[in-house]
């Protein structure tokens, strides 16, 4: 029998929780792990990258019992409940009486994880960690491109199949290094060019307007991909290895919420 926390140790595996854990000693915030627990036994799994109403009502059509998430169920501490209110997806997955993990910072820093797969989707190939945490666990990768910034963007949209993609710069400009950063990271990519890092082009998610404007000012490149799209390329990824290590003890679903596309 497939437990919740067998499950958690197979998650766990590919993905270490220690490394959320190391991420949080270093000043970022995060809330991995097991956020609903709800039952013992885990028979038919659905993994979203988002635990959103969406995704709590695809698994329960699907009669999955559990949802494995990447973004935090739970992020910040809640003061109240309510099942038309903001934490809508987490009063109706506990009605629905399923749990919920999710696997956050660590599958993003993890060797083969989250970051490292953007940087193979953006063309990346050999990519050198920006913040190592050894082992070849991290965040943040540069990598070689040797694209104009026009072909560049032309190629992420066809391997991420999105054209939801914001840029900055001269199309005409050639890019010889790039640095990516999933998700929202792009405080540690200013951390990056502030300490002189050596790329033309900056690659994340939601860039607030007064982190655009330093770096344009700083002579970069920007590509501002959709949060979604830059993560759920790893995502999918992670579930597929998850899928072999559950090894027919539990069913196994992928759900790709299209309205972020």
């Amino acid at each position: 029998m497939l437990t919740i926390n067998k499950l958690f140790n197979i998650l766990d595996k590919v993905a270490p929780i220690r490394l959320s854990e190391e991420c949080v000693k270093l000043g970022d915030y995060d809330n991995s792990g097991i956020i609903l627990n709800c039952h013992e036994e885990v028979k038919k799994i659905l993994f979203s990258l988002d635990l959103s109403v969406e995704s709590v009502k695809k698994a329960k059509s699907l009669k999955c019992d559990t949802i494995v998430t990447h973004h935090p169920a739970i992020y910040y501490p809640i003061k109240k409940l309510e099942i038309s209110g903001e934490n809508e997806e987490v009063m109706l997955a506990l009605y629905y009486g399923l749990n919920v993990i999710s696997m956050h910072l660590n599958l993003d820093t993890v060797k083969g994880g989250i970051d490292e797969s953007l940087s193979e989707a953006l063309g990346g190939k050999n990519s050198i960690i920006l913040e190592d945490m050894q082992d070849g666990n991290g965040y943040g990768r540069v990598f070689e491109v040797n694209k104009t910034l026009k072909d560049f963007v032309k190629s992420i949209k066809e391997n991420l199949i999105t054209d939801k993609i914001i840029v900055y710069g001269n199309k005409n400009a050639l890019i010889r290094r790039a640095g990516s950063f999933c998700g929202g990271g792009t405080g540690h990519a200013i951390n990056c060019v502030r300490k002189g890092v050596e790329i033309d082009a900056v690659i994340s998610s939601d860039m607030a307007h007064h982190e655009i404007k330093e770096f344009l000012d700083k002579k970069k490149c920007i590509i501002v991909l959709p949060h979604y799209v830059a993560e759920e390329y790893g995502f999918k990824k992670y579930y597929e290895k998850i899928e072999r290590l559950v090894n027919n003890e539990a069913e196994t679903v992928y759900f790709d919420d299209k309205r972020f596309r």
